[in-house]
């Protein structure tokens, strides 16, 4: 374990009962951050937490015609810190929001946090808690002000997002201003990934029901993105309302026929919904029109994946269903789909998974083994894999990609921050240039 730092200080910002789910003003996951504080806490010199402490009449309330609920009213149990973080040693309790006329977000307004941490001779400071677009933003800004090296960890804070995307909105503000942004775990792992899964059956039962549908319909090809959209598919809306369709070609190998219908069967599918044709016939109708198909395999298969598609929308239509996609956000940044191929679908559960993540989703989802530790391919031509096509591994690419993409990250930085060589940051990150005009077209003029 790393020894603390004594120039560092973590500030736990307000992870109040509250500010937890059942309290007064409760942020949708506040409660889940301790374990992630925790292991961050581990690595500072100095601890601190700051808690919103209001009179009874304070301005932001409702009464007062704020924008708030009346909430951690000082004496009351909701002004406490939550359980969760409760028995954590801290240096430095600061309360703040004492003036009853006045908004106090930052934990440095008209506190005396900044001279304590100078009288502990912090230089950095790495922030977590609660919430981002808020009291984690103008803290963290703040600090930036105050001279400190300031970091917030975005795996350790929890947004309102009063308007969807607040949240991104205030990291990216707190980057522009000087700031960093960091992880204390780069992939989410079992654990982590868990509650995000139960909210993406709840997002994608909604989705399908606000669409006046009740099945869901994907392409099942024995890997583990599809698998992993299957499974969460049928937790939304249950097994028997959600049919799979394996569509093999020439280059298919009985692998993977085999592991689509494991998955198929560790989802709890009917056998009725796991449906099988080839698509060979079509791409014979393709070779006749585009003769020379045949002798281009990048041609051929973004072939293969077209004619899936027309096969699965065409399945979809029949049964009143929805289509799910099974895009995961490497394949986004990589530029790795084929349009109107796997990138057509009416629902993306796995949007915003990295392949690392999708692997640790699919165990928590109790997918077969032999589908989370295959070599990824799109079968598109025989003996085709996806990291012998990239000239990367999944496993660093995505590490990269979280340090530039969301982290914000130069590649020296994210090579320092990850272990990856210099050469292959700057292979994948030349990869991601080269195919950002996949994510801006079709051209309206």
């Amino acid at each position: 374990m790393t020894a603390p730092d004594p120039t560092t200080a973590l500030i736990v910002v307000d992870v109040q009962n509250d500010f937890c789910p059942g309290g007064a003003l409760g942020v949708t996951g506040g409660d889940r951050l301790a374990p992630l504080i925790a292991e961050a806490a581990a690595t500072a010199g100095t601890l601190v937490a700051t808690r919103d402490v209001h009179p009874p009449d304070h301005v932001s309330f409702a009464e007062r015609g704020g924008r708030w609920p009346a909430h951690c009213v000082e004496g009351t149990p909701g002004a406490e810190l939550h359980p969760s973080v409760a028995g954590l040693p801290f240096d430095i309790l600061q309360d703040k929001g004492g003036d009853r006329d006045r908004e106090q977000y930052s934990g440095f307004d008209g506190t005396p946090l900044a001279e304590s941490l100078r009288e502990r001779a912090v230089q950095r400071v790495v922030v977590a808690g609660i919430a981002t677009d808020y009291c984690v933003r103008a803290t963290a800004l703040d600090a930036i002000r105050e001279g400190f090296d300031t970091t917030v960890l975005t795996d350790a804070v929890a947004a309102v997002d009063a308007e969807p995307g607040d949240g991104r909105r205030a990291l990216a503000e707190i980057l522009a201003a000087g700031g960093r942004l960091d992880r204390v775990h780069l992939m989410r792992d079992e654990r982590e990934l868990a509650p995000l899964l139960e909210e993406k059956a709840r997002a994608l039962r909604a989705v399908v029901e606000a669409a006046g549908r009740s099945r869901a319909v994907v392409g099942l090809s024995g890997g583990i993105d599809s698998a992993v959209a299957l499974a969460i598919a049928a937790r939304a809306l249950g097994p028997q309302n959600v049919t799979a369709i394996r569509l093999p070609s020439r280059h298919t190998e009985q692998v993977h026929l085999d592991d689509a219908a494991a998955s198929a069967t560790a989802a709890g599918l009917p056998p009725e919904n796991l449906l099988t044709a080839s698509i060979e016939p079509m791409l014979e109708g393709v070779a006749a029109v585009r003769p020379t198909v045949h002798d281009h395999p990048l041609r051929f298969g973004n072939a293969s994946a077209r004619c899936r598609m027309i096969a699965i929308y065409d399945l979809a239509q029949e049964l009143d269903a929805l289509v799910l996609g099974t895009e995961n956000r490497s394949e986004f940044h990589l530029g790795y789909f084929t349009r109107f191929g796997d990138a057509a679908s009416d629902i993306e559960p796995i949007w915003d998974l990295y392949k690392t993540e999708v692997r640790s989703a699919a165990r928590a989802l109790g997918q077969p083994e032999s589908v989370i530790t295959k070599h990824p391919t799109a079968g598109l031509w025989g003996g085709q894999t996806d990291e012998d096509e990239l000239g990367f591994s999944y496993q660093d690419a995505d590490l990269v990609m979280v340090c530039i993409e969301e982290l914000g990250m130069t590649p020296g930085q994210a090579a320092e921050r990850t272990g990856v060589s210099p050469d292959v940051v700057a292979r994948v990150s030349a990869r991601v240039a080269v195919v950002l005009w996949k994510h801006h077209v079709p051209h309206a003029l």
